[in-house]
């Protein structure tokens, strides 16, 4: 990368020690860093993720102090966090830049803003336009965000989730009904669903589920009771070579903006069953790298399981496989950095 690209300063949630923890935004904004290095962009990333701080109030404190100390040092600020972060910290990252002649960015993940937006105080609503409108360029998960959020600045865009290509691919060959799940073990996620129907299907299939268990009720004993089989937290780097032993990755949310997971499933042509949410829909086509069910429908999901068979898997894989390419990270990432060196 050329010398007189901006250097960045960039605030966003980076890994804790424990890496069975390290949630989507963890894994995409180290993805973005990851791709800075290989770039060669002058950078320093500061760390918002609270895990590795005593509490929020902790973590907002050290994050400011260290932006205040390197802000006049960088041509560019970018902020990519939640919607904590857009309320919280945006603001005065977007102010004191201003002050010093910076140009700003600003990235949110996920895909509910919109919703969090519209039920927020007319303060934090004023404070999140004044963030929207004042920034140089925003970015957003989700093509619907975009559309919502781009009257209060034209430089909206399309940053969705993202992923690196592997060096696996799913062979794609034999159908032998064993689905994965990989993700936050929660009621959100889809998981009392997911377990009833495992009670239902034949012992032809397999579930074996692997994430973090969220929630009290769900421990490896009453998994394992109902008819799936569970197995532990995945470090970022076992994800890929796990997924690649199975068939199709499901996840049966209820909530969600593009799933990583889902992501990396096509990064290797596997294809997916998971719910029709307004965002998954934007990256899983009916019936071509994906089936796409009702939320909190058991039936539905059920019936999902069953389209899956020897005929149509192999067709879906390949598209699995070729829905990826939009997504990938350094893709998205120079794009980022086209612009803000306009």
């Amino acid at each position: 990368m050329a010398t007189d690209k901006k250097s960045v300063l960039v605030i966003g949630p980076m890994y804790s020690k424990d890496l069975s923890k390290a949630g989507g935004t963890l894994v995409l904004f180290e993805q973005f860093l990851q791709d800075f290095r290989e770039l060669g962009i002058k950078h320093k990333a500061i760390n918002s993720n609270t895990q590795v701080y005593k509490n929020t109030l902790h973590a907002f404190v050290i994050v400011m102090m260290q932006f205040f100390t390197n802000v006049f040092r960088y041509d560019h600020i970018s902020l990519h966090g939640t919607s904590n972060h857009f309320i919280m910290m945006a603001p005065i990252v977007v102010f004191v830049s201003k002050l010093f002649g910076k140009s700003i960015s600003m990235r949110k993940f996920a895909g509910n803003f919109h919703q969090i937006y519209e039920k927020s105080s007319p303060l934090k609503q004023k404070l999140i336009r004044y963030v929207l409108k004042n920034s140089d360029v925003n970015y957003f998960e989700t093509q619907y965000l975009v559309d919502y959020f781009i009257p209060y600045n034209k430089n909206t865009f399309w940053f969705p989730n993202v992923r690196r290509r592997g060096g696996l691919r799913h062979d794609g060959q034999t159908y032998k009904k064993r689905f994965v799940f990989i993700s936050l073990v929660s009621y959100e996620k889809g998981m009392d669903d997911l377990l009833e129907v495992a009670q239902k299907l034949d012992d032809s299939y397999t579930i074996d589920i692997y994430g973090t268990l969220h929630e009290s009720k769900y421990t490896k004993a009453y998994i394992d009771s109902c008819g799936a089989t569970y197995h532990r937290a995945l470090a970022p780097d076992e994800v890929l070579p796990t997924m690649n032993t199975y068939d199709v990755l499901v996840l049966p949310s209820h909530r969600e903006g593009y799933p990583g997971i889902l992501l990396e499933a096509f990064s290797i042509g596997m294809p997916v069953l998971t719910t029709s949410l307004l965002a998954i829909k934007e990256i899983v086509d009916e019936g071509e790298n994906g089936i796409l069910v009702e939320p909190k429908d058991t039936i539905s999901l059920y019936a999902g399981f069953k389209v899956f068979d020897e005929e149509n898997y192999k067709a879906m894989c390949t598209h699995a496989y070729d829905s990826f390419e939009p997504f990938d990270s350094m893709r998205q990432t120079t794009a980022f950095l086209e612009f803000i060196n306009r």
